[in-house]
């Protein structure tokens, strides 16, 4: 017979998996795969996976299983009643041995469904400090629940919740990522970024084009290395880049194979989140026609 340590390790394997394969922060979805997971783990005969409705103050019983969980979905619940309510309200987990000698306890639903509670365990899950919703696991086949299995399923439900808002981040990321490609795939004008090493980021298709580069730029290697025919313009960067300070409508001569041509241009700082200075950009339109 498995130990509750080897109960609790081959579970928390089985989440880890979960998040790992999850593609997309479809919250009902890994919750309502969590609570089956932790209902299988510690041998509850019930659960319910709530979504909290912060403008109703209810709680939304969005997955269930066990007996009679079909007549649970749907049907919202007041958080100013029943157990879940309470842990809705006070933000905090419960553990009750005796339902039907618990105050908090809403018999009628019990009348409802046919179905007898005995043991609850429930717990809160949050997004950073905002309350998302709750689970609920009824009726521990092997006795009740005890502070190891409350401690057992806070901590999957902490880690779960830090898995959402990395995918979640990560799709934002995706899309802002795959918007600004194709602005900067699209621009008329010329841009080039640098890293905070000099490293070539970012060279789009109209940048090619006025610099005569390669169709394809490697990423990372030194900006000097890329500019080695237009060594000026490297310059321009790795200034803007060690002294902080952008340039605005300047202009470059640059001859190249017996062609010389005027370069209008400006420079910009790429900061985080935080204000660092990450890189350097340009921003250059051939203005060789303009001039003559």
């Amino acid at each position: 017979m498995k130990s509750h340590a080897d109960v609790y390790l081959a579970s928390l394997y089985d989440v880890i998996e979960l998040h790992a394969q999850a593609k997309e922060p479809d919250e009902d979805k890994v919750w309502s795969r969590v609570t089956d997971k932790l209902s299988a783990a510690l041998g509850a005969e019930a659960a319910t996976y709530y979504v909290y409705l912060a403008s109703k103050r209810q709680l939304l019983p969005t997955y269930a299983m066990g007996p009679r969980a079909a007549d649970l979905k749907g049907t919202p619940v007041d958080i100013r009643t029943g157990l879940c309510g309470w842990v809705a309200s006070y933000r905090e987990p419960l553990l009750v041995d005796d339902a039907y000698q618990d105050e908090r306890f809403l018999q009628e639903v019990d009348k409802v469904t046919g179905f007898h509670t005995k043991t609850v365990l429930a717990i809160p899950l949050f997004d950073r400090l905002e309350l998302t919703g709750v689970i609920q696991l009824i009726n521990k086949r092997s006795g009740v629940f005890t502070r190891d299995d409350l401690r057992f399923v806070s901590s999957v439900s902490t880690l779960t919740a830090v898995a959402l808002r990395a995918l979640a981040l990560e799709t934002t990321v995706d899309k802002v990522t795959a918007r600004n490609a194709s602005i900067l795939e699209n621009l008329g004008g010329g841009f080039m970024a640098i890293d905070a090493h000099g490293r070539v980021m970012l060279c789009n298709p109209a940048a090619k084009r006025i610099l005569s580069l390669a169709v394809e730029v490697p990423h990372n290697i030194p900006v000097d290395q890329a500019l080695a025919h237009i060594p000026r313009l490297s310059d321009i960067l790795l200034d803007t880049l060690s002294t902080h300070k952008i340039a605005k409508r300047q202009e470059l001569t640059w001859t190249h194979q017996g062609e010389t041509k005027i370069i209008g241009y400006g420079t910009l700082l790429i900061q985080d989140t935080q204000g660092s200075v990450t890189g350097a950009g340009i921003t250059f339109q051939d203005i060789t026609h303009v001039k003559k």
